[in-house]
C-alpha cells in the first residue's frame, strides 16, 4: 500500500486537510497541485511506517 500524505489546503481562510495515497513525496505534490492548484499550502507524509 502506498504511503499516505496529508494535503494542507487553504479554503476561504480556513485550513483544510485532505489525505491521499501516493508513491512518493513528489507524486503527492503533483497530485495536490492538480487537485488544488490555487489552495495547496503543504504536503506532509503521515505514513506511520515511514522512518
Amino acid at each position: 500500500m502506498p504511503p499516505a500524505y496529508d494535503l494542507i489546503i487553504e479554503r476561504g481562510g480556513l485550513v483544510v486537510v485532505e489525505t491521499i495515497e501516493a508513491c512518493d513525496e513528489d507524486a503527492a505534490w503533483r497530485a495536490g497541485l492538480m487537485l488544488h492548484i490555487d489552495a495547496l499550502m503543504a504536503v506532509v507524509c503521515t505514513d506511520e511506517h515511514d522512518p
